[in-house]
């Protein structure tokens, strides 16, 4: 939306207003004052000038029936003739019976008379309530140290200081409004020349850049007209590239195999590619309409809608990976949601999907192949294991022989002790087989799994320190002892002669997190993401005697558990430490 404050033209017209008010104004009111106090000043003159002429007739020596008249006469010519004891008494005024001079204030504080006495005349202008009007006061002292003072009435100063004040306002009004003429004039021409210029800027967006400005008003225009031309052609070569690229980004879609579907801000459905619409049909009549009516899985829904800010923002974080969904038709698909790392107004969301049908059929028939080849090797090792060791229990068997029985028994029992941990993962693996989830004591299940790994702690004499803060989870027991023992074996097997295992937990939340902790030689940082592989293991020993999936247990075991396990190294005091997380549960829980 464009905001605007008016034309120009007018902005410009009040702008040179305002400037003519203020360069008007202020010198015409500096003016009238000046004038003011000019006609002030002679005022006060002219009245001192007669209060010093009233004082010499007075000196001459005049008696009491000359005084009266002088007074009476001066009243009579609209002057106003106070004369004062030296005590600011009043003892005559032409404008006050004889009778009413003791009822008079003392006029000793008047400015005038008091400037009289002290420097020798004096004058203020003010209003005299005798006289009923503004009045120019000046006194003058007298031989006998009284005081003389004539009043002026101000009327015809000021009716002199109105015309000359009249005179002066229609000047300068003349002045403002030629002023005001001008500026119209020029604003108009100002605005002639822009709308010109925007003529051509707006034919410019209509023609899509094809046109220039070659031709301006006046030099003045020169910078904003090569602006213009800049702009002109770097909008032209910026549609040519955003053509470029989404030619470009729409051939790279259509030729992926993997479903991309772009969401706009409020979740609706903005585009996809093909292989999104061979996926769900449905999609391609849902333009502009929520995702579920596009791709109706309601997990992804979900999803949008904690990206959205209208779901639980927990269960987004907690839950942040890939959906994976099964179709009707028996096709398993994988979502991934990606959101923009800054924030866009036109874009919330790109959901890539893909078909990881044939992965797991693969993955079933590994899994299904490794259970069953498991199941069958176990009869032929737990035989060929018996036989070892009785032919190890033999007396008549030589030295030798005996050897080699205590080699194929020790293998045997190798290889049975691989094939039951892949017996265990192939079960837990298997999603359709549920776990039973029971409020269970943690420490009941440790106590269960340092009793199985006792002997070889003894065998390097390890220690072991608990500290579990929080003894109830949800958990399986059985399952739970084993996550217990595995990273307890693995703890024993690392850590160095007469050292110290650690094991605790602390409340974090709705969860509980149990560290197993060790000083063994760490693991190094690049494989900390691999050390839950099957099979994997950090150092290549022959014959360790492990079957290098006790952590592959351990992960698949507490994400059945709606947990998470991972490893630190260092841990926070230098050591190497084994992490899991459980929901916690209450002790009467476990009661009932």
């Amino acid at each position: 939306m464009i905001r605007h404050h008016g034309s120009l033209r007018g902005r410009l017209f009040w702008a040179f207003a305002l400037v003519m008010v203020v360069a008007l104004g202020l010198p015409a009111l500096f003016a009238r004052n000046a004038l003011n106090r000019e006609r002030a000043g002679l005022a006060g003159q002219y009245a001192l000038a007669q209060a010093s002429f009233v004082r010499r007739i007075l000196e001459t020596g005049l008696d009491e029936t000359q005084t009266r008249s002088l007074f009476d006469a001066a009243g009579e010519l609209s002057l106003r003739l106070t004369r004062t004891d030296a005590s600011g008494r009043v003892l005559r005024d032409s404008h006050v019976e004889d009778l009413s001079l003791p009822d008079m204030d003392n006029h000793g504080d008047r400015p005038e008379i008091a400037d009289a006495r002290s420097k020798g005349s004096g004058t203020s202008l003010r209003h005299s309530d005798t006289l009923g009007m503004d009045a120019m006061y000046a006194a003058v002292p007298l031989a006998d140290g009284g005081v003389l003072r004539v009043a002026l009435p101000t009327a015809d100063v000021r009716r002199g200081f109105k015309e000359e004040a009249s005179s002066l306002g229609i000047s300068f009004a003349g002045v403002g409004g030629l002023c005001l003429l001008l500026s119209f004039i020029v604003t108009g021409r100002v605005r002639a020349a822009v709308g010109n210029m925007a003529e051509v800027v707006a034919s410019i967006s209509r023609d899509k850049g094809s046109r220039r400005l070659r031709e301006v008003p006046g030099r003045e225009f020169l910078p904003l007209a090569y602006a213009v031309n800049c702009m002109a052609d770097n909008i032209e070569a910026y549609v040519r590239s955003a053509k470029d690229q989404q030619s470009q980004l729409e051939n790279i879609l259509d030729t992926m195999r993997e479903g991309v579907l772009v969401l706009g801000p409020s979740g609706n459905i903005r585009c996809w590619n093909k292989a999104l619409a061979a996926m769900f049909p449905s999609v391609v009549t849902a333009a502009g309409k929520p995702l579920i009516e596009g791709l109706p899985v309601p997990a992804l829904q979900q999803r949008m809608n904690a990206l959205l800010g209208r779901g639980d923002a927990q269960e987004l974080f907690a839950d942040a990976g890939a959906i994976q969904f099964e179709l009707p038709a028996g096709r398993f698909l994988v979502a991934h949601f990606s959101s923009p790392v800054e924030e866009n107004e036109t874009l919330v969301a790109v959901v890539v999907v893909h078909d990881v049908t044939e992965i797991m059929r693969l993955e079933n028939v590994r899994r299904d192949f490794v259970a069953n080849i498991s199941h069958e090797l176990r009869t032929p090792l737990t035989a060929i294991a018996g036989y070892a060791e009785t032919l190890l229990t033999s007396v008549d068997l030589p030295a030798d022989y005996r050897e080699f029985a205590g080699i194929i028994h020790k293998h045997a029992s190798m290889l049975a002790r691989i094939i039951s941990d892949l017996l265990a993962l192939a079960k837990i693996e298997n999603a359709r087989e549920n776990i039973a989830l029971a409020p269970v004591n943690a420490r009941t299940a440790l106590d269960d799994a340092l009793d199985a790994c006792r002997n070889q702690a003894e065998s390097k004499n390890i220690r072991f320190s608990i500290d579990l803060a929080e003894n109830f989870v949800l958990a399986n027991a059985p399952l739970l002892t084993q996550v217990f023992r595995n990273l307890l074996e693995n703890a024993c097997r690392y850590s160095p002669s007469g050292s110290e295992v650690r094991i605790s937990s602390r409340k974090e939340g709705e969860k509980t997190l149990f560290t197993v902790a060790d000083n063994g030689s760490g693991i190094p940082a690049e494989v900390l993401p691999r050390i839950f592989e099957r099979f994997y293991q950090v150092k290549k020993e022959r014959n360790s005697g492990t079957s290098g999936i006790g952590l592959a247990i351990c992960k698949h075991i507490i994400e059945r558990h709606n947990g998470r396990i991972w490893a630190e190294s260092p841990h926070a005091d230098k050591s190497t430490a084994m992490l899991f997380t459980l929901s916690a549960a209450r002790p009467f829980e476990a009661e009932q």
